[in-house]
């Protein structure tokens, strides 16, 4: 998701730095459970503020726990079946818990219960005036209206069935699976046939005009055939429509074939309310209401929902002090979307806008990406987990190279989609990949708080025919290892490009390896803006 503001848009880590990542303070998990399956029975009575529900959740004991708790806040439960035999339970302030009997691995578990959300299913009006609803989850907040395990390490799958006014449409995650109207109710189902996490377990319901995006990802999609785009939208803006989502049948086709196969039934791309710029809901984003309205959706907003669709949705982070696995991927990700689509020139741009936006906030060194200090989720999301997270994968990208660098990136995703990963279950795919050791890279970039403060200046050797660096690392952090390109200019305009690696050290002399038999009129230090820190020259 992106903010309404752009940010807010042979060795191996040292022990402490795997321990450290695997370890979380969010709290959260259910050791013991997996929940298989989230079936969703809500009725929405038109211009109402409540619902009545009616869950049913497939889990698998893994262990041998008595009880199981769910998140659950505010909604008041009639009724607890395990398994189709009636169980005792009670309710705290938060959480639903409810007695297992003794024997059984795979159990069914159904939740009868009503209430007003104060969160999460968001009622609203439009601005007609007309009734409308949307879920709006991120990070836990699927609890105030849906019986879970609201922690995003269990993901499950999800069917959807939606009583709403037979004048609103449903949108929802996964494929439609029926629509039809009783007794003046619309009842609508959906279904998805991939796991997802909670945070992405999405409806919405409103008056929706829905625009055909038509096809894409043909041959390039988990399912048979072609990746169906829709957009679903007020029919107030339809003069707008398609306007920046054009492309998105291009971007879903770059990304399948960078990344890996579409993972899911459908792309809906929706207007709705959320308090998020845009959230990426699997297979059904919600972009924010105001947007449509000022008719200012920007193209690298669409690309980096639909990059999550691949980034935080297929593959999700396993703990919440891990979530630039979803934020940094999606941010660097509508980049290479502007690369591919736009060029070099407009690259480098929102690479300086990326650096900008992660060296500028004061937590870029006051805590690491990986910040095994969290322990409010509500405060997961920060310019470390956006830009910063975004532009050190640009690094690692120069650093290994672009064979190995998407050569890794594949290999993650085939090897934990529709599951979860930590920061070093993709450093381990990137040292396959390159046949290097990146450790120190992970350690000083993910596990690090900071950035480098380069102050450089050069010489010309006439002997050596050598430009010969001298970098000064300011000691405000420690220093650094940096990948840097080097662009040399002769009088005649003439640019030959080289890189040279300067060592973690306070200050290094280091030789250009390209000969030149005259000293050049410039030298361009981080020529293709891939140091993430600040530069001055002497």
């Amino acid at each position: 998701m992106l903010f309404k503001s752009a940010y807010i848009a042979c060795a191996l880590v040292s022990a402490v730095g795997l321990d450290s990542a695997a370890q979380s303070k969010t709290g959260g998990s259910r050791p013991g459970i997996d929940v298989l399956h989230y079936s969703f029975d809500l009725n929405l009575p038109e211009r109402g503020r409540w619902i009545d529900g009616r869950a049913v959740i497939t889990l698998k004991r893994k262990a041998a726990p008595d009880a199981l708790m769910l998140d659950l806040v505010g909604m008041k439960v009639d009724s607890v079946l395990v398994n189709g035999v009636a169980t005792q339970f009670s309710q705290s302030d938060s959480t639903l818990r409810l007695t297992l009997p003794k024997t059984g691995d795979s159990l069914d578990v159904t939740v009868r219960y009503s209430g007003e959300p104060k969160d999460g299913l968001i009622f609203s009006n439009d601005a007609q005036g007309r009734w409308q609803a949307f879920g709006d989850n991120f990070p836990n907040r699927a609890r105030f209206w849906l019986p879970v395990i609201d922690h995003p390490s269990d993901k499950a799958t999800v069917n959807w069935t939606v009583r709403a006014p037979a004048n609103r449409l449903v949108i929802a995650n996964g494929g439609l699976h029926g629509q039809k109207t009783d007794g003046g109710q619309s009842v609508t189902r959906w279904r998805t046939s991939r796991p997802i996490t909670t945070y992405l377990m999405v409806i919405g319901v409103a008056p929706f005009e829905i625009v055909d995006l038509g096809e894409s990802a043909c041959g390039l999609a988990e399912k048979p055939g072609c990746v169906r785009q829709s957009l679903w939208a007020s029919p107030e803006v339809r003069d707008y429509l398609p306007g920046p989502f054009a492309k998105a049948g291009a971007m879903v086709d770059f990304f399948s074939r960078v990344v890996g196969s579409f993972p899911y039934e459908k792309l809906a791309h929706v207007q709705s309310a959320t308090r998020y710029g845009g959230m990426e809901n699997a297979s059904a984003i919600f972009y924010s209401d105001n947007a449509f309205k000022r008719r200012n959706v920007g193209e690298g907003l669409i690309a980096h929902e639909t990059a999550h669709q691949w980034f935080g949705d297929a593959v999700t982070e396993t703990e919440w002090p891990h979530v630039w696995l979803s934020e940094g991927f999606a941010t660097y990700f509508a980049a290479l979307w502007t690369e591919h689509a736009y060029g070099d020139s407009a690259f480098r741009a929102d690479l300086t806008r990326m650096r900008t936006g992660a060296i500028e906030p004061a937590i870029a060194a006051e805590k690491a990406v990986v910040d095994t200090t969290l322990s409010d989720v509500s405060k997961v999301l920060n310019s470390n987990v956006y830009p910063k997270a975004g532009f050190t994968l640009h690094m690692l990208r120069r650093e290994i190279g672009d064979s190995a660098f998407f050569r890794g990136i594949r290999a993650y995703y085939a090897k934990y989609r529709h599951g979860n990963a930590l920061t070093q279950d993709l450093m381990r795919e990137f040292e396959s990949a390159s046949g290097q050791s990146l450790g120190w890279f992970f350690e000083q970039w993910f596990w690090r708080a900071g950035f480098a403060n380069l102050n450089v200046g050069w010489r010309y050797d006439g002997a050596k025919q050598r430009v010969i660096l001298d970098v000064q690392q300011a000691a405000r952090f420690a220093p650094y290892r940096v990948k840097v390109a080097v662009d040399l200019v002769d009088s005649a305009g003439a640019v030959r490009r080289t890189y040279v690696t300067m060592p973690a050290e306070p200050h290094s002399v280091v030789e250009v390896p390209l000969a030149t038999p005259s000293a050049p009129v410039r030298v361009i230090f981080d020529a293709d803006v891939s140091v993430l820190g600040t530069i001055s020259f002497k």
